[in-house]
This record gives C-alpha cells, structure tokens and sequence, in this order.
C-alpha cells in the first residue's frame, strides 16, 4: 500500500495565520509546503534448507519476548518461529557463573520445526560419545564398494522445504518534504527544500533468521537523513 499528499500550510499573507503578513514577514513565513509519501509492505522469508528432519511449522510472532545471550552479551527480541535452537541452548545457564548463555524466555511448549540429523543432546553431551564431533551436522555413513564406510555431510540437493516462504513482519517508511519558493524579483526565485527520509526515524522490523529469532539488535530502515538544498531558478 503506497500513500503520498501535499498541504499548504496556513501561514502568510491571506492565511489564517498572519493574514496581514506583508513584505520580509510574509517571504519568511508564507508559502510553505508539506508533501510526503509513504508505503507498507508485506514480507515473505524462506523456511531454511540446512536440515532435513523436518515438522510443522508454527508462527508465533511477537508472543515470545527472548533474550539471545550466547554470544555472551544478551541481545532482546522474539522468537517469531519455532526454528531450530539446539537443545543445551535452551534456556541455559553457565554451570559456574550461573549467567545465561543461550537463548531465554523459550516457551515450555516449544517444539523445533526442524532438526539436523544428529542435534546436539539436551545435557550437552558427552566428549566420549562417537558422535560427539558431528552434533548439529547431517554427517551420514556411506557403504562404498570396497565395504568401508566414509562420512559424508547428507545432501540429496531436494530439501523438502525448497522454495518454501512464509509471511513474516510487516515494514513501513514514511518520507517528507518542507519547501517553498520565494520570489526575488521579477527574473529571480529562491527554492528553499527540507527533505527528511524515514521521518519519524523508524527502524523497522527486520525478518527472522532460521534459529526462528527476531532480534531487535537488527533494522529493517535506514536511520532518518536530511538533505537541504537552496536552488536559485531565472
């Protein structure tokens, strides 16, 4: 949906503000001009093709307030989808510390979407575990010719989630503009512009990754610029 307008501000000679403006007073005050435009969108993202067990996908928007704290600094946001988080990550502590280190404020119910085919262990696992170097890969043994085995990473190149998008956030901009153009004389005119992109400085919403997280640490839109020219036309 795109929207745009264009006002005469009530200011200057014949206005309602400073009607009997005349002279310097009505070229400073009047003759100003507001126009804008503005658009909203919808968005898709594409479901992630990294994993091959995968369920029922289920959108949960901005229900779930998270905190994504493993990279050690804890970062706000929400968990839009149930993407994969692995298990040790879930709501988890430093066992020393006692300081959060993955992600927190994950839903009881929550139930992956997705899974690689050897995740990694709720508790997670143990170093003498065979398995233990491949957790979170789709590692796979092979039976060559000669009968011995050789590991591969699992790729049939068809995901089931191929080409498969899904509506995410909403995003928004808004956009104005301040001018006018003041006659000097009969061969001279001044344009004067105030230009303001994303106006009211809105960040925006940016799509969710595959782990499902929303992070508000991320922007959709650019922060607010203003461009102001001066233009003399004769």
């Amino acid at each position: 949906m795109r929207w745009n307008w264009i006002v005469d501000l009530p200011f200057g000679r014949g206005k309602r503000f400073g009607a009997n403006a005349g002279g310097l007073a009505d070229r400073l005050i009047g003759g100003w001009q507001l126009a804008g435009n503005g658009n909203l969108n919808s968005r898709y993202f594409a479901l992630p093709t990294g994993n091959y067990n995968v369920g029922k996908v289920e959108i949960y928007g901005k229900q779930y307030p998270i905190q994504d704290c493993r990279s050690g600094v804890c970062y706000d946001g929400y968990l839009y989808w149930n993407g994969y988080i692995p298990a040790n990550r879930i709501n988890s502590t430093d066992p020393r510390t006692g300081k959060p280190n993955g992600v927190m404020g994950v839903p009881s119910t929550y139930v992956p979407s997705n899974r690689p085919l050897i995740p990694t262990p709720a508790d997670g696992g143990n170093p003498a575990d065979p398995l233990y170097p491949y957790y979170d890969s789709n590692n796979v043994m092979v039976p060559m010719k000669n009968g011995t085995m050789q590991r591969i990473d699992f790729n049939p190149n068809l995901n089931p989630w191929r080409n498969q998008f899904v509506l995410g956030p909403k995003t928004w901009n808004l956009s104005a503009s301040l001018f006018k153009a003041v006659r000097i004389n009969e061969r001279f005119t001044l344009r004067i512009n105030m230009d303001f992109f994303n106006v009211l400085n809105v960040p925006g919403t940016a799509t969710p990754s595959a782990n499902g997280i929303l992070s508000n640490q991320l922007s959709n839109n650019e922060p607010r610029n203003l461009k102001m020219t001066l233009r003399l036309q004769w």
